[in-house]
């Protein structure tokens, strides 16, 4: 086996069994510009994202990029739609099984470009993602799940989810945090939807940063001290406006109530380099988080084209320690998802 020089951490595919089905299930339900939007937006952005052959290309570059380092493995995340978002509980738990066993396969067929993958679950019903979750950890060996900074508009410290959250910090398994959000959520309240894109330049990252505060705010974090949440895009807005997230409104809210500052607890999430390119940005999450708890993860393909060679440069301009670079490329992956040989 080729020594792991990279793992990208936050990887998106969808196998082609799954994106059919899925497809299908999405001419029943969605409005056609909904439909429009993913066909175009998500299913067809790149083909790296469902066609193999493709994507060995594109990982083979950017070995090549610096030979001498090691292979780029990835870990492999569903791309959206949030499975509840597609349909009633059933369907969705129908699709994340679906989904579960194409990853697997994946991982199973692919050892030398894959090395893992978090499992899809059906957030729509807690029962139902407990027993997807309780098969893909011990039958398919997931490395942990996806979950969503909100179930159809509600917020993830909401009661029903703490058994989920639960399970997965005693199975010692990792949450991938993605955003999601659309352009029915309005950026103005004298407004129907959002306009210029805004529900996804600035929405998600705003996405992420709430979805984090709440579990920070709520107690969440201060219940599950060993919770592990792999945040995407570098953990949104919360290393950009940490000074605000403790002080003001929220603070005088909760500082009778949790035993440490909230800082502390913001800085136990881990954190992404999926930017696209922005060195500053990265600076910040690297400074914000430190080096070891922030994965290298690309959003490939999902991003720019060079989002992958962009991530690297960005790395590079960070003028990290040796040490640090090779734990923010591979070693905080293999530590906190148990892998072998980062």
């Amino acid at each position: 086996m080729r020594k792991i020089g990279k793992i990208d951490a936050f990887a998106h595919i969808l196998p082609r069994p799954y994106l059919e089905r899925l497809e299908r299930q999405l001419e029943q339900t969605m409005l056609p510009s909904q439909l429009a939007y993913y066909r175009e937006g998500v299913f067809t952005f790149d083909p790296v994202l469902t066609d193999l052959d493709a994507r060995w290309r594109a990982m083979d570059q950017i070995e090549r990029m610096e030979p001498d380092s090691g292979a780029y493995k990835q870990v492999l995340t569903l791309a959206v739609p949030p499975l509840e978002e597609v349909g009633p509980p059933e369907i969705a738990a129908e699709l994340a099984r679906l989904a579960n066993d194409e990853l697997a396969d994946l991982v199973r067929r692919y050892p030398d470009r894959f090395v893992g993958f978090a499992a899809a679950l059906p957030l729509s019903d807690v029962e139902a993602a407990m027993r997807e979750l309780d098969r893909a950890l011990t039958e398919l060996g997931a490395l942990g799940a996806q979950l969503y900074t909100n179930v159809l508009g509600a917020p993830l410290d909401d009661s029903r989810f703490e058994p989920l959250f639960a399970q997965l910090e005693a199975a010692g398994r990792a949450i991938w945090l993605h955003p999601t959000r659309s352009a029915a959520w309005a950026d103005y309240p004298t407004e129907r939807a959002s306009d210029y894109g805004l529900w996804w330049s600035l929405g998600w990252p705003y996405e992420t940063a709430a979805a984090l505060a709440r579990l920070v705010y709520s107690g969440h974090m201060e219940r599950h001290p060993r919770q592990i949440v792999i945040a995407h895009h570098g953990g949104g807005m919360v290393p950009h406006f940490s000074a605000r997230l403790v002080m003001g409104p929220g603070y005088r809210q909760i500082k009778d109530t949790l035993p440490h500052p909230p800082l502390d607890y913001f800085q136990r999430f881990y954190a992404d380099t999926a930017l696209f390119g922005a060195p500053h940005a990265v600076r910040c999450v690297l400074d914000f988080f430190g080096p070891e708890h922030v994965l290298f993860g690309s959003d490939m393909p999902l991003g720019p084209s060079d989002a992958v060679a962009a991530t690297i440069a960005d790395i590079a301009a960070a003028e990290l320690s040796s040490d640090d670079r090779a734990a923010v490329y591979a070693g905080n992956a293999a530590r906190l998802l148990g892998l072998q040989g980062g």
